[in-house]
């Protein structure tokens, strides 16, 4: 979504490789790092505290590759890229306050408080729903072939970024001060944020009712959204919306790299609007550029 949005050619597409790679493999590793205060051994803390920290790293490269896909693009400021974007931002958000509770010494004070809280969810729906509500409103056209409503999905974002913020940005500060998770009851001086972090939550959940309803009117009355409604260059739009069973008939021509939007070339898949039951273009129709 990135590079399509952008219209740039992804930054660093190997190193985003790697680092997904590395993060595999290193998450089998950081497990323990849950456990620091269940009495573990000061000498196995140290490299599960290591590991936890280093793990960081591919994490900063495949966030800083984003970005710099980002820097320069012309960017297409539609629902998608929007999700997109607030992912970016809460999952690093997540990801800075992971890296304190990496060190012992913090995990420590900050373990069993409302600040493990903060971070949890920053990383799980700052970097899991945000995504997945990204992905639904990029692939929607391709799986019914209609698009939604845009102003909905402008309203979806900002009342699901705004309110999500509102929700759990003031659990950090909640934990630093000791309020303790799990647990009913708390100290008065904490009931504000409390009350204020429960509305938001409120508004949050609100916010999907605009989601369902947008998609609901969508299915039946969205506008017919053609092939490739985004321009993008991934094979499944070179097909009609929604796809056959069958996909492809024959063997697409690929002209290009997926993300090579640095590289000029006919828009594809406007075949399939005419209602061709796909548009699959042929390299005689659609040479490739020499240089």
């Amino acid at each position: 979504m990135l590079p399509t949005f952008s219209r740039k050619p992804v930054f660093g597409y190997k190193m985003i490789a790697f680092s997904t790679v590395a993060i595999a493999l290193l998450g089998f590793s950081v497990w323990a790092h849950h456990m620091f205060t269940s009495g573990m051994v000061p000498w196995l803390q140290l490299p599960f505290m290591i590991i936890t920290m280093v793990i960081a790293v591919p994490t900063g490269i495949k966030i800083f590759s984003w970005m710099a896909t980002l820097w320069g693009g012309s960017i297409h400021w539609t629902t998608p890229m929007l999700f997109a974007t607030g992912f970016l931002i809460t999952f690093t958000c997540g990801g800075l306050t992971g890296f304190f509770l990496a060190a012992v010494p913090l995990d420590y004070h900050e373990h069993g408080t409302y600040f493990v809280v903060a971070h949890l969810h920053y990383v799980l729906y700052g970097g899991s729903v945000m995504g997945l509500f990204a992905g639904i409103y990029y692939w929607w056209p391709k799986m019914t072939g209609r698009m939604y409503n845009e102003v909905l999905g402008y309203w979806h974002f900002w009342l699901t970024f705004i309110a999500f913020n509102g929700t759990f940005m003031p659990m950090h500060w909640l934990g630093l001060l000791g309020m303790p998770r799990r647990v009913a009851l708390y100290d008065p001086q904490f009931q504000f944020w409390n009350v204020f972090a429960t509305i938001s939550s409120y508004v949050l959940a609100g916010s999907v009712l605009i989601f369902i309803y947008n998609f609901a009117m969508s299915f039946r009355n969205g506008k017919i959204a053609g092939p490739n409604p985004w321009g993008a260059r991934t094979l499944e739009w070179m097909i009609s919306s929604p796809p056959p069973y069958y996909n492809y008939k024959k063997i697409p021509a690929v002209l290009a790299t997926p993300y090579d939007f640095g590289n000029p070339l006919p828009y594809i898949g406007l075949e399939a609007a005419a209602g061709a039951e796909e548009a699959t273009p042929t390299a005689e129709s659609h040479p490739v550029p020499t240089h």
